[in-house]
C-alpha cells in the first residue's frame, strides 16, 4: 500500500509523484494535473471523499506526510500543492521567539512553492487550533496562508466570518464545497438489535453515543454532567451514554474517567475505534451526541447523516448547514435550550427519513469532489472540465 511506503519511506515522495502521475496519464488525453497534498490524515477518512473523482478530473493525488515533502517534483504550471490542518507547523514550539522563526520558515517554504510554478490551495479546516500556547503566532501563521495561497477552500459558509474575527480573508480568494458525507465508506450490513448485543445494551435503554477524539472542544464533561441531570429529570427511565474515541489527551481523559467513575450507565471506550466496528457504535445508538464547545465544520454530523440517526449538537456552521432541513435537535446554549434541553427532546423527537436523504444526496461524495475540482481547476488554472470524458481540460 503506497500510503504504508510514504510513512515508512520505503517509497519515497519523488517516486509517488512519478507512480501517481505515470498512472494517471493512461486514462488522459492531456498532461494530468497534479494535487500534493499534506498532511495526511490516516484515521480521518476526508481526504480519500474529497478526492475520490480525481481521476475523473485528469489529477493524479500525491499524498506526504509533512510538509517539507511537498514540493518534491516540479510539475510547472500544472501542480497544485493542497494544504490541510497546520497543527504541526508550530507543534512543540517552547517560546515566542520560535514560534516567529516557524512562521517566518514556512512564509519562505510558500513563496518556493510560487516560485517553483505551484498554485496554492488551503483548506480552512479551523479558524485557530482548539488548544494553543501561542495564539497570536497561530493567527500570524494563518495571515501567511492568507497572503500566499491562491484559494482558499472553506466547508461551512459561515467560517470566513468567524476567521475575521483574527485575520483578513479576502473574498476573492474563498470558495466554498462542504465537507462530503460518508456514504459508501464505512460498512453496514449489520442491525440495530445485533449491535446492541455486542455492545451488552438491554432492549429498554435508551442510548447516546458521542464518537471523535477526547479532547476538551468535544465536551465530553460538559455531556457527562448533562446526562445526570437528565437522569434525575427521568429517574424511571433507563439510559446508557457511550464515550468512544481516541485518548488523544490523556490529561483530559484522566478528568474523564473520574468523572464517570460514579456512574456505571456511562461506558467509555478509549480507541479510534476500527472502521468495521463505527457500524456497530452507531447502529446501537438512539441519539447521537456531538456537544462541541467549539466547532466549525462538524464531520460527525455527516456521520450521524450515512448512518440517518438524529443528532443532539450546538446549532453553529457546520452542524447547522446539515441540518438545516431539521434543526429541532440542534441546541443554542441559552436558558431553555441548553444541551440538557436538546437530550430530553431527543427521547420523543423524530426526524423523518426523508430528511436523512436529501442530505445524503445533497454531500453523496462523487458529487461533492466533482464539484471541488471543477473549482479548482476554473480558478486556478481558467480552465473547465469535462467530465464525460476522463481527464479533458478545455
Amino acid at each position: 500500500m503506497r500510503i504504508q511506503d510514504l510513512v515508512s519511506r520505503a517509497q519515497s515522495p519523488v517516486e509517488l509523484f512519478i507512480n501517481a502521475v505515470c498512472e494517471q496519464a493512461k486514462s488522459s488525453s492531456g498532461l494530468p494535473y497534479a494535487l500534493t497534498f499534506a498532511p495526511l490524515a490516516q484515521i480521518n477518512p476526508f481526504q480519500r471523499l474529497l478526492y475520490c473523482r480525481a481521476a475523473q478530473a485528469g489529477y493524479a493525488i500525491v499524498p506526504t506526510v509533512q510538509f517539507a515533502d511537498l514540493a518534491s517534483v516540479n510539475w510547472k504550471g500544472r501542480s497544485v500543492i493542497h494544504l490541510h490542518w497546520l497543527a504541526s507547523v508550530l507543534a512543540g514550539s517552547e517560546t515566542e521567539v520560535e514560534t516567529q522563526e516557524r512562521v517566518a520558515a514556512f512564509e519562505k517554504e510558500m513563496i518556493r512553492w510560487h516560485r517553483g510554478g505551484h498554485k496554492i490551495l488551503w483548506t480552512l479546516h479551523n479558524v485557530l487550533p482548539h488548544n494553543t500556547r501561542f495564539p497570536e503566532a497561530e493567527i500570524a501563521l494563518r495571515q501567511v496562508l492568507v497572503t500566499h495561497s491562491d484559494a482558499i477552500h472553506i466547508l461551512s459558509e459561515q467560517s470566513v466570518d468567524e476567521a475575521r474575527k483574527y485575520y483578513d480573508v479576502p473574498n476573492e480568494k474563498v470558495f466554498f464545497v462542504p465537507h462530503p458525507s460518508y456514504e459508501g465508506w464505512y460498512a453496514n450490513v449489520g442491525d440495530a438489535t445485533s449491535a446492541r448485543l455486542d455492545l451488552g445494551l438491554y432492549p429498554n435503554d435508551f442510548t447516546f453515543v458521542q464518537f471523535g477524539a477526547l479532547q476538551p472542544y468535544k465536551g465530553v464533561l460538559e455531556l457527562v454532567e448533562a446526562f445526570r441531570s437528565l437522569k434525575q429529570r427521568h429517574p424511571l427511565k433507563s439510559f446508557r451514554l457511550i464515550i468512544a474515541g481516541n485518548p488523544a489527551d490523556k490529561e483530559y481523559v484522566g478528568k474523564i474517567l473520574e468523572a464517570v467513575a460514579d456512574v456505571p450507565e456511562i461506558r467509555l471506550i478509549q480507541s479510534a475505534m476500527q472502521e468495521k466496528e463505527i457500524q456497530t457504535l452507531f447502529n446501537a445508538a438512539d441519539v447521537l451526541v456531538a456537544p462541541y464547545v467549539k466547532t466549525l465544520n462538524s464531520g460527525v454530523s455527516l456521520l450521524a447523516a450515512t448512518f440517518k440517526k438524529p443528532l443532539v449538537a450546538p446549532n453553529v456552521a457546520g452542524v447547522a448547514q446539515t441540518f438545516t432541513d431539521d434543526s429541532g435537535l440542534l441546541y443554542s446554549g441559552i436558558d431553555g435550550n441548553t444541551l440538557l434541553d436538546a437530550l430530553d427532546r431527543s427521547l420523543t423527537y423524530r426526524i423523518a427519513d426523508v430528511v436523512f436523504e436529501q442530505i445524503l444526496e445533497d454531500y453523496r461524495p462523487d458529487r461533492i469532489s466533482s464539484r471541488f475540482f471543477e473549482t479548482v481547476t476554473k480558478r486556478l488554472f481558467n480552465s473547465e472540465i469535462d467530465f464525460s470524458g476522463a481527464g479533458q481540460h478545455v
